[in-house]
């Protein structure tokens, strides 16, 4: 396996052996800190600036209008969403998980995520469509206010 190294990653390294222990670890605290808050920003905007899961979420908004609507549609349209949903924090997450020793997931998608779903689900469960609806749009209020957030809107180049 042949491995490419440019030009500024050798300046890196040069520029890396020089320093003493003290600031090498430094260092290596300051670029942790940087990809930690770049992560945050990159999973905020793949999951809360992606136009397929916003158009899923419109397409169940239209199920959930009709008075009397399809749980079996319901169901298999929050099934798409999640998978996506997740899909999408997982490669994200997985791409940092490999640079970053003991990368914390980022809280405000996962929780999010984790909670809207679980209330949509039982409220599926449950069978009452009133209930159904409410946490849908609930759902995608929250989703649309994450989605309005100045680190999701703007995407910082590396």
């Amino acid at each position: 396996m042949t491995v490419d190294i440019t030009l500024n990653e050798v300046e890196l390294l040069n520029a890396y052996q020089i320093l003493g222990p003290a600031s090498q670890k430094g260092l290596k605290d300051y670029m942790r800190y940087l990809l930690y808050k770049q992560y945050k920003r990159e999973v905020m905007v793949a999951v809360f600036n992606n136009k397929l899961l916003h158009n899923l979420f419109h397409s169940l908004l239209h199920i959930v209008e009709k008075d009397d609507f399809d749980l079996q549609q319901v169901e298999k349209r929050v099934k798409q969403i999640k998978e996506l949903y997740y899909g999408l924090f997982g490669q994200v997450h997985g791409r940092y998980n490999e640079v970053v020793n003991d990368l914390d997931s980022s809280e405000v998608v996962r929780e999010f995520g984790r909670n809207g779903f679980e209330t949509i689900e039982k409220a599926i469960l449950s069978g009452n469509q009133t209930i159904i609806r409410f946490e849908i749009i609930d759902f995608f209020q929250g989703y649309n206010k994450l989605s309005q957030k100045k680190d999701v809107r703007n995407i910082v180049a590396v």
